[in-house]
């Protein structure tokens, strides 16, 4: 049933956002239950309609042509047709509202126009809206990622007449749920960088201001997240070169990037032969080196691989420190390739998360654009040989998450494999 809190004028036009508000899900399932109800149970579906229809909504019979035609034009390589415009037609569409909204209600942001000569607002496709303020949200804006997300996603919005401002929330949950809170209605649109929010409030958020994740994918949410497997299949194609026979991964912590990496790394390494072996967690910092570094000592590998590239500095340094050589004794590689791989001596291999390329695909979902980024006839083929081998990433099938491939920086922290 509709509660009356959710009814609106007559003379109001009923949004998106108002169905599901009132239905109680997400606006990309109300997106879907319009758009491609095949991706939505039956009960649902029926239960968004009954919704929609008491509050007098009206698809967009040009939404729903368009969201068809992309859908049988773009099928996926396991014969399955996914909607891909659905999956950021919601936040795209809220985008554009908030926009609207706020050119209205805020007499400090002035009345942009496109490049058709259309002022900012009014009503057009969502791929050509302009104007609107981002905020990219992240944990701690001096660890050399946050910077690189905001590069791109500043170069693709101010393609489109945007601006991204970039806000760190800190480490705890609670102040960044606060800061999120606050937002709503100031801007037209938030990039989630940090993993502090629960999933929970991630939804409800999604609901009330146009949303995109990074990092984790979010069920019913815009996602982009880097996919490991081109990066890891070379690294490890690397070590077995150099005659590796087992790898030791070091774990930063308990967060969902860190389960996928070990989760590919495993997975590959054990179909190339590698022995795979994981030690952590440890702080995923220079200092969580150096405790990396002891627990080392022991069982004294030839190959490890870590989760970020501070905590493989800080295995070199220590290692280094007491008198173990790096690439000689022991091969170091890192995963993000932040600014602290290359000033390391030696500088160090790192498997690339390509942070900027993350940002535009945030702000391209938000502007309701098609992904952005093609593959490189090597890593297509590559790619293709993994599937045939049974490799593959559980979140490739979600029709909310854009996947970003990655890649290897090779410097001179890789060498053959000592003689034992």
């Amino acid at each position: 049933m509709v509660q009356e809190q959710h009814k609106v004028k007559a003379t109001d036009r009923v949004r998106l956002a108002d169905v599901a508000d009132a239905a109680g899900v997400a606006i990309s399932t109300v997106s879907r239950v319009f758009s491609n109800p095949d991706r939505v149970n039956f009960q649902t579906v029926e239960h968004v309609r009954e919704v929609a229809e008491k509050l007098g909504y009206r698809p967009n019979p040009k939404h729903a042509r368009t969201s068809a035609a992309v859908q049988q034009s773009q099928p996926n390589q396991f014969g399955h047709t996914f909607d891909r415009a659905s999956n950021h037609t919601s936040s795209a569409q809220q985008f554009q509202s908030n926009r609207a909204h706020q050119s209205n209600t805020f007499q400090t942001i002035p009345n942009q126009t496109t490049n058709s000569g259309s002022p900012a607002g009014a009503s057009m496709p969502t791929s050509t809206t302009s104007g609107g303020v981002i905020a990219l949200v992240v944990k701690d804006t001096t660890d050399g990622i946050s910077s690189q997300i905001l590069k791109g996603a500043q170069i693709t919005a101010m393609e489109s007449g945007s601006a991204v401002g970039l806000i760190e929330a800190g480490q705890s949950q609670q102040r960044t749920q606060q800061l999120l809170t606050h937002l709503v209605g100031k801007v037209d649109g938030v990039i989630l960088a940090t993993d502090s929010p629960g999933i929970d409030f991630i939804r409800d958020y999604a609901k009330r201001v146009p949303l995109v994740v990074l990092n984790r994918p979010v069920d019913g949410v815009p996602s982009v997240v880097p996919d490991p497997r081109i990066g890891v299949v070379r690294a490890l194609s690397m070590l077995r070169r150099y005659h590796h026979a087992a790898i030791t991964y070091i774990s930063g912590n308990t967060s969902w990037a860190n389960q996928s990496r070990w989760s590919c790394l495993h997975d590959v390494g054990q179909r190339m032969g590698f022995r795979m072996n994981h030690i952590g967690p440890v702080s995923p910092s220079v200092e969580g080196g150096y405790q990396a570094a002891l627990a080392l000592e022991n069982s004294k590998p030839t190959a490890v691989i870590t989760y970020n590239d501070l905590i493989a500095a800080g295995i070199v340094l220590r290692l280094t420190a007491d008198g173990v050589r790096v690439p000689e004794d022991v091969s170091v590689i890192g995963f993000d390739n932040t600014l602290i791989a290359p000033v390391v001596t030696p500088p160090i291999t790192s498997i690339r998360i390509p942070r900027a390329q993350i940002g535009q695909e945030a702000v391209r979902l938000l502007l309701g654009r098609e992904p952005g980024s093609l593959r490189n006839p090597a890593d297509a083929q590559l790619m293709d040989r993994l599937k045939e081998l049974g490799v593959r990433n559980e979140d490739e099938q979600l029709a909310n998450v854009t996947l970003v491939d990655t890649s290897i920086i090779v410097r001179r922290s890789v060498g053959e494999r000592r003689a034992e």
